[in-house]
């Protein structure tokens, strides 16, 4: 399944670096634009994120039927998206596309945001297709509002673990994370643990995964896994 909508971070790209899920249940506690879920398609994804605009956006394209997502306008340049007569989750969606490295979404479109180079995707017909060929893959997706706290103890589980990175997550709307917390809450999941982070962290004992192209330059990636055996690989 391709990305249904661009957000800082994402790791859809770099998904095949940390190797599939254990099983057919995936949980993301900081959903995101979920690229790992997106990327593997598991049976039973379960999102979860604190953020009320990544909150909509996954609700809206839940229930939206592929007619809904090919019947959302264009928005030329220089105009707003609450001009749309759209829900609101909608122009929010449609913001994401308007600024493909962004952690919120955007409201004006710019003669930059509708450029095409390099095959670039923007907010256009050819991406209503993409998602509207997607989202009945999501239809069995929860996402809920709120911590990380409140995903589900599950043993068959695989979590993926992707929050605000130190210095990098200051980009993102909702930020404020209890790294610490967080680490004795990952090392306390019965289930499959993956947890990424920036190489020089040190609320898990993580390992350098790989040097990544990202939007700010380079990120220099490291992972964490609760699983002994290496499933990973910095290809």
């Amino acid at each position: 399944m391709k990305p249904l909508f661009p957000f800082y971070g994402s790791k859809w790209r770099d998904a095949r670096r940390y190797g599939p899920p254990r099983g057919d249940f995936v949980i993301e506690p900081f959903a995101g634009s979920a690229g790992y879920s997106t990327y593997y398609a598991p049976a039973r994804v379960m999102l979860f994120d604190v953020d009320p605009y990544i909150c909509g956006v996954w609700e809206y394209l839940i229930k939206a039927t592929p007619g809904e997502i090919l019947a959302l306008p264009d928005l030329d340049v220089g105009l707003s998206v609450d001009s749309l007569n759209v829900p609101q989750e909608a122009r929010w969606l449609i913001g994401y596309w308007l600024n493909r490295g962004s952690a919120q979404p955007k409201k004006t479109r710019t003669a930059y945001s509708a450029r095409t180079e390099r095959q670039q995707l923007v907010w256009s017909r050819r991406a209503r297709e993409r998602i509207a060929a997607e989202i009945n893959g999501i239809r069995h997706w929860t996402i809920t509002q709120g911590s990380y706290e409140m995903a589900p103890r599950a043993r068959e589980a695989t979590y993926f673990v992707d929050p605000p990175y130190g210095d990098k997550g200051r980009y993102y709307r909702c930020r404020d994370v209890n790294l610490t917390a967080l680490g004795a809450w990952c090392v306390s999941l019965p289930g499959t643990v993956i947890a990424c982070e920036q190489v020089g962290a040190t609320w898990l004992p993580f390992r350098p995964l790989a040097s990544i192209k990202s939007s700010k330059g380079r990120s220099e990636e490291a992972v964490w896994t609760s699983d002994k055996i290496d499933f990973f690989s910095a290809v």
